[in-house]
């Protein structure tokens, strides 16, 4: 949720009044401030300074008759409690204040002085009293109004300050933009996002100077679809005065939705300091890291994360990127210090017995499953992993059994069903495949894998029942299907080059290609091109193809080997 900080409040309100800047005869002198919080300590508190004497005016007009002296020890206080307020002294303000409120309790100047001292100190609830009191004595008084409606936006009341805002009758060109300013973040508070984008842009210039509403129009811009209108808004950001850490965090988020990486982790690191690396900031630069491509200096990151707070999420992160960057030791080691840590939670017994599948060792992929399966006995995933598993040890009845019972499990099971049609047609029950992929499209119409599956199975097995034409055509309707749902899937490509070799062989060359366009690397569908090259008297270029071919499955060979090695090493 997007906060509006202190500055931007008394700034928009600087807006609103359209002042300009009273200053003291003497200026304070802010070298006895704190270096750290000069800057951000003095703006706000001189921007609270017009704040409240927006209504120095009106001091002298109470609602009961009060002696001229009253009403002059009244003004001083007022100037002492605004002098302080400018110091940075903000409780001996709200002292002074007080202290002419004594005498005066519904002068409504005060009680919306006091509010705005409260408001700068972060009481806001406190602020919200003084405020309502305020407008009790005058209704209509428009300082305590707009001041009400900020505090209850600081106060995250979205619909009540919505109210407010509304109900102000200033129409300035400067008070009508601040209105919309607001009235459009807190749209973009509510998932209002088109009508957030019209009012933050009727608040004309005013909104590129402040960092939260830039964040609200750029949130709304890319959940409208609007890319280059949210990439506008968040590059303006870093012109914006008193940008936070908290809202660089926030820029860096909405950049990696937008595929900025790199400007994500840069704005992510302008949040952090030596004493703002909390571990979810690091967790979140870690995965911009990993976002980015920068594997190793995510995995060193994660590694000396998991060495001062080792959390099973923490260490499924690292297991995670070390996996990708081919460390295989490391994600075993961490796969195994998070199932130490949550026995009872099935995401690192799934992970590791994935691990050990994909390198070869399907054994102890299996008894990882199995143990797993002990601590989490009626976990859908981990049955479904070892009906797999034992699939690709030669063990389809035990297989058949797994998946069957994982199928019982839970409502969405479509990845069961397709399994264990895979594992049924491995052996040889082809009708009773067919019939529960059938069932299971109609279950799930948009799955995309099943009716590649049942393109796939129609070809390599097909139905004795029906001619090769019938069976290329219910293959192609399929295929077709699965590419309509999921355009990037570069097997299914493949497989509808198999329907058209016999008939078209140049669509069979154009799925070809666009197969290797998504997968570069597609071995079978290199092979089958080169072929279809050499078929169609173009031999130089089939030559070339089957050239690199050689050289690219032999370094995958040895990279293969490695890892085989690497995981042999470790028992």
């Amino acid at each position: 949720m997007l906060k509006i900080n202190i500055v931007n409040k008394f700034e928009s309100f600087q807006a609103f009044l359209g002042l300009a800047l009273i200053r003291d005869p003497a200026p304070t002198d802010v070298s006895s401030l704190p270096r750290t919080t000069v800057r951000e300590t003095d703006r706000r508190l001189l921007l609270l300074a017009l704040v409240v004497l927006t209504a120095v005016a009106s001091l002298r007009s109470q609602t009961a008759p009060v002696s001229s002296s009253r009403i002059g020890e009244n003004q001083r206080l007022y100037q002492t409690g605004l002098s302080l307020v400018r110091r940075g002294h903000i409780d001996e303000a709200i002292i002074a204040f007080k202290t002419a409120l004594q005498s005066t309790p519904q002068d409504k100047v005060l009680l919306d002085a006091t509010g705005a001292a409260y408001s700068v100190k972060g009481d806001l609830n406190e602020a919200r009293s003084y405020f309502l009191a305020s407008l009790k004595v005058d209704p209509e008084f428009e300082p305590a109004k707009f001041n009400l409606a900020i505090t209850l936006f600081g106060l995250r009341r979205y619909e009540e300050s919505k109210k407010r805002f509304k109900s102000l009758n200033s129409h300035t060109a400067h008070s009508l933009a601040v209105t919309n300013l607001f009235l459009g973040m807190i749209a973009e508070k509510q998932a209002e996002c088109v009508t957030a984008v019209t009012l933050l842009h009727k608040a004309g210039p005013l909104l590129d100077q402040y960092p939260d509403s830039l964040l609200s129009f750029a949130s709304c811009q890319l959940q409208l679809g609007d890319r280059p209108a949210a990439l506008q808004a968040l590059a303006h950001i870093d012109r914006a005065p008193g940008v936070s850490a908290a809202q660089y965090e926030q820029a860096g988020d909405l950049y990696a939705r937008l595929g900025q990486n790199q400007r994500a982790l840069a704005d992510l690191n302008r949040s952090r300091s030596d004493k703002t690396k909390s571990v979810d900031i690091e967790k979140k630069r870690a995965e911009f890291l990993e976002r980015a491509g920068r594997l190793e200096e995510a995995q060193e990151l994660l590694e000396k994360l998991t060495e001062l707070h080792a959390t099973e999420d923490l260490l499924l992160d690292l297991a995670r990127v070390a996996k990708d960057r081919g460390d295989i030791a490391v994600a075993m080691k961490s796969l195994r210090r998070a199932s130490e840590i949550e026995p009872d939670r099935e995401d690192s017994y799934l992970e590791f017995s994935t691990i050990c599948s994909d390198n070869g060792n399907n054994a102890l992929a299996l008894e990882t499953a199995e143990i797993g399966l002990s601590h989490v006995p009626n976990s859908y995933r981990l049955t479904v992993q070892k009906g797999a598993v034992l699939e690709k040890l030669g063990r389809l009845k035990d297989a058949e059994a797994a998946l069957r019972s994982s199928v019982r499990l839970q409502k969405d099971n479509s990845i069961a069903l397709l399994s264990l049609a895979v594992v049924l047609a491995h052996e040889g029950k082809i009708d009773e495949a067919e019939q529960i992929l059938t069932t299971s499209i109609q279950k799930f119409p948009n799955n995309y894998y099943m009716y590649y599956f049942q393109g796939k199975l129609l070809l390599q097995f097909g139905n004795h029942s029906l001619s090769n034409e019938d069976l290329r055509k219910l293959a192609l309707r399929s295929l077709e299907q699965s590419i309509k749902l999921n355009p990037n899937y570069a097997d299914a490509y493949y497989q509808l080059s198999e329907v058209y070799l016999v008939t078209s062989p140049k669509l069979a060359e154009q799925t070809l290609k666009k197969c290797l366009q998504l997968d570069p690397k597609y071995i079978p569908a290199q092979y089958s091109l080169a072929r279809l090259y050499l078929r169609t008297g173009r031999k130089a270029e089939g030559k070339t193809l089957l050239d690199r071919l050689k050289t690219q499955q032999l370094s995958e060979d040895q990279q293969q080997q490695k890892r085989l090695l690497i995981v042999a090493a470790q028992h």
